[in-house]
């Protein structure tokens, strides 16, 4: 059953996103799919990927339980607080998924060089289409090089290493340390690192000191209590100011930088939709 402030969460969502009605109800439409497929109503297609129309371009989505849920948390809500970055250097994004976050950051920094890690084969494929502009790197990070088994859902939205309710396959991936990637690209500052990868986030910033000691600011989500905690002393271990930290659930978000000032805030204060549109329509006859 479809709530109110589900509903609305859904209509602000298309409004925000869609140019024109048309790409207004193919968003909604889109967004409606878990309670269609829970009423057997429509059954995913996994394998299907399709195209949306938004403010920012054409995205692209597959037919699976996951992917269009990121749509309202993602460009609606800002869930990482950033927008155009106040600070000089390249973009880390740690745990990329489909890229819905790579052409958010791009859309407002498309100067900066931008680094993906995805160590699923199918998510790296959607990165490519919806952030061609990306550098994708199908591989895990973490503490040291060698290799890690991950929990995959049957659509293969996202390796995790911690429990989730639905059933798990095990995979083997490929990690390396994030310095060493940053030594081999010639990585100098970091502007932003976002880091979401589903309870390895840890092990990420254990792997990353060098890095971590010239990145402006980081957004870092958690799984789990003692994950969060050991996080908050990890940046702080590592110079961070903790701008800001919140836990809901099984996750948690922190939003830490080495500067003096509340700069998530400023960042998000941005107006997506009077920023973004006003660019689309610069080159509309």
């Amino acid at each position: 059953m479809i709530t109110r402030s589900k509903l609305r969460a859904f209509l602000r969502c298309a409004l925000t996103l869609g140019r024109t009605p048309r790409e207004q109800f193919k968003i909604l439409w889109a967004l409606s799919k878990n309670i269609r497929a829970r009423a057997y109503w429509a059954p995913y297609n996994p394998e299907r990927v399709y195209k949306l129309g938004t403010v920012i371009g054409d995205i692209y989505l597959r037919d699976n339980f996951g992917d269009v849920t990121n749509l309202y948390p993602l460009f609606v809500e800002n869930a990482y607080r950033v927008t155009c970055l106040a600070y000089p250097g390249e973009i880390l994004d740690v745990g990329a998924n489909i890229g819905l976050f790579a052409r958010w950051i791009h859309t407002y920094n498309p100067e900066r060089r931008l680094h993906c890690f995805e160590p699923l084969p199918s998510n790296a494929a959607m990165v490519h289409k919806n952030c061609p502009a990306a550098i994708v790197n199908q591989i895990g990070l973490g503490r040291r090089a060698g290799t890690v088994t991950l929990g995959v859902d049957q659509h293969g939205v996202m390796a995790s290493s911690i429990a989730q309710p639905w059933s798990l396959e095990p995979i083997e991936i490929q990690i390396m340390k994030l310095d060493t990637y940053a030594d081999e690209q010639g990585i100098g500052e970091v502007a932003f690192l976002k880091v979401d990868t589903e309870g390895m986030e840890v092990e990420v910033l254990d792997g990353a000191p060098c890095v971590l000691a010239r990145t402006h600011q980081i957004a870092l989500e958690t799984h789990g209590e003692a994950r969060h905690q050991t996080s908050l002393d990890r940046l702080r271990g590592a110079g961070f100011r903790i701008e800001a930290e919140e836990r809901t659930g099984r996750t948690g978000m922190i939003w830490a930088s080495h500067h003096e000032g509340d700069i998530f805030e400023e960042c998000a204060a941005h107006n997506f939709d009077a920023k973004v549109w006003e660019g689309e329509q610069e080159g509309v006859v």
